[in-house]
């Protein structure tokens, strides 16, 4: 124990002289002081407007539905199974490549999760597979866009259309890319957007469910508006952890990130604020489950979505780059087929692939980019043993063959350091 502490603390030293080097959470350093102010008043406050003008504003942006927020995407997820009655003895089908919140919420309604294999071509949900995981028990398909990919949304939802399942988008980890024209979201019965720190719209927490289901709208509404909000003392810990990442969440601080993370913990005993009791399959127990957004955070809401044209713009035109040094580097062939479909238009979250020589390329992207940041290395992230949560090894097998060989580059990370990943992207892929 004391060797591996020991090891981490060199780490952390290690990394601290690295400059810049890159994570996947893009910090807020941009906020000027007047808006932290404005932010910082609502910390433990009730405003419930700052949070509605962020839900309306936030569901015209994805179309003519309505959206509402929770303090974290899974949240609305449970609370929309419960609204459709889903529970004991139903399943509910989720992608190969998830994280353990979404089958704890599953398993929090006594239902069961159903794995069904990803699409080689998209990384995200496969129609094929889920077709395969239907059963007269299954009650809800969770169709996934992955890394801003959007998935074969038409024929999944012409599959459960057929089928008379209700159909979830999940959009986690996907914001405004297109199919033909249409952005993803507007295909299912609802969509799931989350707004964590690590996602395309970053709040810190998060997560919202959008519908142009007036009734099933009021519904959850109604359990939002029911639900606590989470306690004080815990909004006071993300807001601290906030201002962290406001000044060390960026490509010229990252690498100190680790070691005033490692004397934090230390000094302080600093608790979680990232709300992780969900990971694996026990429940929550330090907060509300469901629980409402801090006011604070919809307020934060309305900054991101004020620079999110901009910034989505930013992603899109680095994602091109990564495109023609792919093309010249050779390396076109290993790269998703989405990605070379006009009929798509895709804001990347990250830029994803999978390369069979896996392992000496994470070596050479180590000293620049965080590579213990990557999604997803396994079929279910954030947990001990994917096991316990349901999954059984070898079911979804491209899902894992692709786990293995992924590699995740940063698209959302401080542009003005752009120039300076597409080099390193040159320089670990011409050795």
């Amino acid at each position: 124990m004391a060797l591996s502490k020991l090891h981490s603390l060199g780490r952390a030293i290690w990394y601290f002289r690295r400059q810049p080097y890159y994570g996947f959470i893009q910090g807020h350093d941009y906020l000027e002081d007047e808006a932290i102010k404005d932010i910082r008043q609502l910390v433990g406050k009730k405003k419930p407007e700052a949070v509605m003008e962020f839900e309306n504003l936030f569901a015209g942006v994805i179309g003519m539905g309505k959206a509402v927020s929770f303090a974290a995407g899974r949240m609305g997820f449970y609370a929309l199974m419960k609204i459709l009655g889903i529970g004991e003895g139903d399943n509910v089908i989720l992608q190969g490549h998830t994280c353990s919140v979404m089958p704890n919420a599953v398993w929090r309604t006594g239902a069961k999760p159903v794995f069904a294999d990803i699409d080689p071509e998209t990384f995200g949900s496969s129609a094929e597979a889920i077709e395969k995981a239907i059963t007269q028990r299954t009650r809800m398909i969770v169709a996934q866009h992955s890394f801003g990919i959007p998935c074969k949304i038409e024929a999944i939802k012409e599959l459960a259309s057929a089928r008379g399942i209700f159909l979830l988008e999940d959009c986690a980890i996907t914001l405004e890319s297109r199919v033909n024209g249409v952005r993803v979201g507007n295909f299912g019965d609802a969509a799931l957007f989350s707004i964590d720190h690590s996602k395309p719209l970053n709040t810190f927490i998060g997560g919202l469910i959008y519908t142009r289901n007036e009734e099933l709208y009021a519904r959850l509404h109604e359990i939002r508006s029911d639900s606590e909000d989470i306690p004080d003392e815990r909004q006071r810990l993300i807001w601290s952890k906030f201002l962290f990442e406001r000044s060390y969440y960026n490509p010229q601080n990252y690498g100190k990130s680790f070691l005033v993370n490692i004397v934090n913990k230390v000094l302080t005993r600093e608790k979680d604020s990232y709300l992780t009791d969900d990971y694996g399959k026990n429940p929550s127990s330090s907060y509300p489950y469901p629980a409402r957004l801090p006011f604070f955070l919809g307020r934060l809401g309305l900054y991101e979505l004020q620079r999110w044209d901009e910034e989505k713009n930013k992603r899109q035109q680095l994602f091109s780059e990564y495109l023609k040094f792919s093309d010249s580097l050779g390396l076109s062939k290993f790269l998703p087929r989405a990605y070379f479909d006009s009929n798509l238009e895709i804001v990347p979250l990250r830029f994803v692939f999978s390369h069979p020589n896996a392992v000496s390329i994470r070596k050479k992207m180590a000293p620049f980019i965080d590579i213990n940041g990557f999604w997803f290395d396994e079929p279910i992230i954030a947990c001990k043993d994917p096991r316990e949560l349901g999954y059984e090894n070898n079911s979804c097998p491209i899902s894992e063959g692709i786990g293995e060989k992924v590699i995740n580059w940063p698209c959302a990370s401080g542009h003005e350091y752009d120039n300076n990943i597409l080099d390193i992207f040159k320089r670990v892929f011409n050795e």
